[in-house]
């Protein structure tokens, strides 16, 4: 059975079906472009690239593994990081149509029963060698989510608020994030020093439901291990590690859509900094309407 041959979905973290999907969609851009005789085929550029991102190993150790020099190797990473960046919008789309807003809040419902969340938030880290000139803003911090632009010393909430999802937020649907992002009436953030019985519940049901974000962390990094510190640090520019990342993100899509599981490392993340700041009075009726209503 292709979709589910053990090789592929090892190696490449995508089963045989997957892959020859992917490679028609690919296909118009990497092309080769000369009618040499040994000109590198699509499926060899697709294949070592998954190999790179899964294995986390060298680049000379994948090009060997595929037949072609490291130096053909590197520019055949470029050529389809950038084809798989160009679709981004195809594989990591925020719910927007009512069928799939429901369906999304009806699946995080079921996890806890925290009623209208349409998504969890949260940052992780991909590490690598830092330009010497700016190495203080990347070391031992977060980096940004799938948009993967900024270094890793700005805070959570700044990447928030930056975001066009953040403009794009409406109330009456909510976000679930953690204590490093300000309370507003679309993102609800636990309850820090909770004395009632619905303020527990509350963060009982918060917790469970964020735990959603956590645990894609632990999946991506464990199909691709290229994103994991284990491995050792990315030794790209910072701008193409983002692209690595997006990417990434792309493929894990891919193989979800495809029905393909895999386990989840445990990430280790640096303490999260809880949100200081002035208090949002919408954000805070939202919150209390909430526990009231629903875990009181």
């Amino acid at each position: 059975n292709s979709t589910r041959n053990p090789f592929s979905v090892f190696t490449y973290r995508l089963s045989s079906d997957a892959i020859l999907e992917l490679l028609e969609e690919l296909r118009a851009d990497l092309e080769p472009v000369t009618r040499r005789s040994h000109a590198i085929s699509c499926m060899a550029k697709l294949l070592s690239t998954l190999h790179f991102l899964a294995s986390g190993s060298f680049q000379r150790t994948v090009a060997i593994s595929a037949g072609i020099s490291q130096s053909s190797f590197s520019g055949v990473l470029s050529h389809v990081l950038n084809a798989m960046s160009r679709r981004m919008g195809r594989y990591i789309k925020f719910p927007r149509t009512p069928d799939t807003l429901d369906a999304t809040k009806q699946g995080f419902c079921a996890v806890a029963g925290f009623p209208k969340i349409i998504g969890a938030i949260d940052c992780t880290h991909v590490q690598l060698v830092p330009p010497s000139d700016r190495e203080h803003i990347y070391r031992n911090k977060f980096i940004t989510n799938v948009v993967a632009i900024y270094p890793g010393s700005v805070h959570d909430s700044f990447i928030l608020r930056n975001s066009v999802l953040f403009q794009k937020m409406r109330d009456g649907e909510y976000g679930d994030g953690d204590s490093a992002y300000p309370l507003h009436p679309f993102l609800m953030t636990p309850v820090l020093n909770p004395t009632t019985p619905g303020e527990h519940h509350y963060n009982v049901a918060h917790i469970r439901t964020r735990n959603i974000v956590e645990r894609t962390f632990g999946m991506l990094k464990s199909r691709f291990r290229c994103l994991d510190r284990t491995e050792g640090a990315l030794l790209y520019s910072p701008e193409k590690v983002a692209q690595i990342t997006v990417v990434c993100c792309i493929l894990h899509n891919i193989a979800k859509r495809h029905g393909l599981e895999h386990d989840a490392l445990d990430v280790e993340e640096n303490p999260h900094r809880p949100h200081v700041g002035q208090l949002n009075a919408a954000g805070l009726q939202t919150w209390a309407n909430l526990i009231q209503s629903h875990f009181s």
